[in-house]
This record gives C-alpha cells, structure tokens and sequence, in this order.
C-alpha cells in the first residue's frame, strides 16, 4: 500500500530566503545537530536550499518514487529513505531527468544511485552514499511520501528545510531556529568585516 501526505507549510516565505543565504560552515560552528553524516554529492561545488519532500522505499520498490514526484515542485528537495537498502540504486538517469524538468534543488538518498555520468552533468545535486548497477524495481509494494523519515541520522519531516552546500548537508529544526538563526547572520556579518579590516575585502 501507498500513503501519501499532503504538503507542509512550517516556514514563510521571507524565512526561507534567509535560511538560504547561510551558509552550513556557520551553522556547524554553532550547533552539532542537524547534520547529515557521510553523503557523496555527484557535483564537486554547489549551494542548494528547499522544502523537504519524503519517500520512503522498501524491499528494492522504487515505485513509490513515482507519486513523490508527482508532489514535487520548483525548488524542493527530495529526501529518500531506502530502508537500509544500499545495493539497489533507487536514482538514476531518468528521474535525475525528470528532477530537471521540475526544477528541483536537490536529491538527498540514503542509499545508492546509478548513471552516474548523467548524475554528474545534471543541474540537479545528488548526494548519496554508495554507487549499483542494480537498481529499484516498479514492484508496487508498499511506500511512504511526505512521512517522517530518517536519513543520515537526521529526522525528516514534510515541509522541513534543508541548505546543502560543498561543506555539508544541514536541516533546520522548526522548534528552536529563530535564535540559531539570529546568532548565524550576525557570525557571518562580523567574519564580513574582518575580512575587510584585514585583507581589505569580503
């Protein structure tokens, strides 16, 4: 069986621009929590930020990956729980396309991928962790989207917010963000300014 949630609305619109204009180095030098451990990303240099979608996978049923898509919009990022499962590559060439088309900000998979030429040409981020050949099947089993799951020992919701950039993978927690977040951009303005103090630039 499929469940599938509606959408999430935790964050306004003028809180998520700001989420994006930090960075993950700022964050990580404020709190260890939120972290996501140990992803490959398929793009060397990059900053991506978005509202959470959630799939999760079970038994190499790639299926439900079908319906997530369907949910997606412009700007999202899918959060893809396999279950444990790393040998059989749940993304490949024709979603990463089809993630294209949408405009997704990025693809996170606990789990492994596959094409990766196309992965590493595409404007979609991936970060995964291992690389198959063998891949999901279309088994109509059994899935989750937009449900709690849990990804590179991170707790996901619908609707949560993620910034990734070439140092790490960070999802902001909507109990106690405000101060963090307070605290972060006024971090990076003060290394602004001693940038410009000493090398006389920023």
């Amino acid at each position: 069986m499929l469940t599938v949630k509606k959408r999430v609305q935790k964050y306004t619109e003028s809180e998520k621009e700001t989420f994006k204009t930090i960075s993950t180095s700022t964050i990580g030098h404020l709190t260890d929590f939120g972290f996501l451990k140990n992803f490959h990303c398929t793009v060397p240099v990059f900053k991506a930020a978005g509202e959470v979608i959630t799939v999760k996978l079970s038994n190499g049923d790639g299926w439900p990956l079908n319906s997530a898509l369907e949910q997606a919009e412009a700007g999202d990022i899918l959060v893809i729980d396999p279950s444990g499962n790393e040998t059989h590559a749940c993304w490949g060439e024709f979603r990463a396309r089809k993630a294209e088309q949408i405009g997704l900000a990025a693809v996170i998979v606990d789990g492994a991928v596959t094409d990766t030429a196309h992965l590493q040409r595409s404007a979609v981020p991936v970060f995964y962790k291992s690389i198959s050949a063998r891949t999901t099947k279309s088994l109509k089993l059994e899935g989750e989207v937009n449900t709690p799951v849990s990804v590179g020992g991170v707790v996901f919701e619908p609707g949560d917010y993620v910034i990734a950039d070439q140092d790490g993978i960070y999802k902001f927690n909507s109990l106690h963000y405000k101060p963090l977040v307070e605290t972060a951009i006024q971090k990076e303005k003060m290394e602004q300014g001693k940038r410009k103090i000493i090398y006389g630039k920023q």
